[in-house]
């Protein structure tokens, strides 16, 4: 496994999330330093990678994070944030990749595959997909 020095990996407990309708969704992270005292963190996730995960972005959810380290200078003071590239309720996935795809299920019950809503439609007895689903089926019935 090749080490990006530039690369954080951090967990921790989502604290807050805002979403400010930008390209961007902003979240805290409260994590534990070695002595035990509390460590308040900022991150920004793109929409669309908060879009497949944000079944994750529940406060009090402990997550596992990789990002990189970045920083805009406002009102001669230095603002730094970690930029999301990866998130995780498995410490595994982050370090070594993940295995699969994340499946979720929307409040109204529909199944989302790596953020995208997998949701049937319903097909009328003349539509030609319909009639070629029942060509297909006549061998078994």
């Amino acid at each position: 496994m090749e080490i990006d020095l530039n690369e954080i990996i951090i967990s921790g407990t989502i604290n807050n999330v805002t979403d400010n309708n930008n390209d961007y969704i902003k979240f805290g992270l409260t994590t534990l330093k070695y002595d035990k005292r509390k460590v308040y963190a900022s991150f920004n996730i793109n929409r669309n990678l908060y879009e497949i995960y944000k079944d994750f972005f529940v406060k009090g959810t402990k997550v596992f994070i990789k990002g990189y380290l970045n920083s805009y200078i406002t009102d001669n003071k230095i603002q730094s944030f970690v930029t999301v590239t990866d998130i995780s309720d498995i410490q595994n996935e982050i370090i070594s990749g993940k295995k699969g795809p994340h499946i979720r299920y929307d409040p109204d019950g529909v199944e989302v595959w790596d953020g995208k809503r997998c949701e049937s439609n319903i097909l009328e007895e003349d539509d030609p997909e319909y009639l070629k689903m029942v060509e297909m089926l006549k061998e078994f019935e």
